[in-house]
């Protein structure tokens, strides 16, 4: 493809997963990206691995206004609260747009209004994003009435403290996904469930993991399984004994009322985690054609190697985002994909180059003994 007719890519946030992605897009030689950003930091760690930078506040809707006019399509890969003034910004200029966050009301209704020629996909990560596919990947595969059960973890390698767990991700996330409800389906009925609640052990390729409930990640999915889904519950994977940990601070140091103090000692306490990995576990259970029938996705993911210089996490979830910019940019997706990642099957999105640096290793689960995966205890 020649230099002119590059797809003009802004990434919106240069943090780990925004350079990750800027990265990813340039070295295909078929993008011409910049990565934009309003920290001289993250701008100046774009700049030394080759990417074309420029300053932008995202809080700032002028800023915004002229950059949106120079490219084609545009990444919000920013905190939460900045992502509905992207988008908007985005669907302003006329342009395709893309994030990593679950969905909000505001967003999708900038969403709404954008025209069916131009992609608008949020929640483009792993979780949301791939656990996604996986799982509307298998709901379509089963008949209406199955269980879903779902759980994901990005955790260190190898582990290092009480709690198992550095700094890998977003800590307000972190802190969200622990003390907010989680979107559930329970008995063919959309619900809320309480975070840290309903832990479960399993055991996956000799490792052994606990995971529970927490918020976040599946709103957008339960509202697109529902025909389909007798029960989906959403869990997040650590190393067993992180959830009484957790408790201890939300709740016995009276921290979840706290959030400001909570916010201090973990970012304070937590290493700075590198390697990480990221464990998914998606099961499907129900019948086909009217007999039992199950599906199963249980994998570990590590980065290649180090030389990369980002983790198992970034990677998959800029990994993710690239293929469906490669999807989009080719005419590969059909009209509902152009709002929906979920409608990209997984399996198109690991066999894709960008999941190149990405070791994905099959794990063979041994669950606790009579484990109900959709059990709320």
């Amino acid at each position: 493809m020649a230099k002119a007719d590059r797809m003009r890519v802004a990434v919106i946030g240069a943090g780990r997963v925004g350079r990750c992605l800027a990265e990813m897009l340039a070295a295909t030689g078929d993008y011409s990206v910049l990565a934009a950003d309003c920290t001289d930091e993250a701008l100046t760690a774009a700049e030394l691995r080759g990417l074309a930078v420029r300053h932008v506040d995202a809080a700032r809707s002028d800023e915004l206004v002229r950059l949106m006019s120079e490219v084609d399509l545009a990444v919000g890969a920013v905190p939460d609260r900045l992502v509905p003034k992207i988008a908007h910004a985005a669907a302003v200029a006329g342009i395709s747009y893309l994030d990593f966050c679950e969905a909000n009301p505001e967003t999708l209704a900038i969403g709404s209004a954008v025209t069916a020629d131009r992609a608008f996909l949020t929640g483009c990560g792993v979780s949301p994003g791939l656990v996604d596919a996986v799982a509307n990947d298998f709901a379509e595969r089963l008949d209406p009435g199955c269980d879903l059960d779902l759980r994901v973890g990005a955790i260190p390698v190898h582990r290092t403290n009480r709690l198992g767990y550095g700094s890998i991700w977003n800590l307000d996330g972190l802190i969200d996904e622990y003390t907010a409800p989680s979107s559930a389906i329970i008995d063919c009925e959309i619900t809320t469930v309480p975070a840290l609640t309903g832990r479960m052990e399993f055991e996956a390729d000799g490792v052994a993991y606990e995971a529970f409930l927490t918020a976040g990640s599946v709103d957008a999915l339960v509202a697109l399984v529902k025909p389909r889904a007798r029960n989906l519950v959403f869990r997040t994977i650590r190393y067993p004994g992180h959830l009484d940990y957790m408790q201890f601070l939300l709740d016995d140091l009276g921290l979840r009322a706290r959030r400001d103090l909570l916010a201090t000692v973990l970012r304070n306490g937590l290493p700075a985690t590198q390697p990480d990995a990221v464990v998914i576990y998606v099961r499907a259970s129900g019948t086909s054609d009217g007999r039992p029938a199950e599906e199963l996705f249980s994998c570990r993911i590590e980065a290649q190697t180090a030389a990369s210089g980002h983790g198992a996490l970034t990677l998959a979830s800029a990994a993710h985002a690239a293929v469906l910019i490669d999807r989009f940019r080719v005419g590969a997706l059909a009209v509902d994909a152009l709002r929906c990642p979920a409608l990209t099957s997984y399996g198109t999105v690991i066999a894709s180059r960008h999941f190149r640096n990405l070791r994905l290793s099959a794990s063979p689960v041994i669950q606790s003994p009579a484990e109900n995966s959709v059990a709320i205890r």
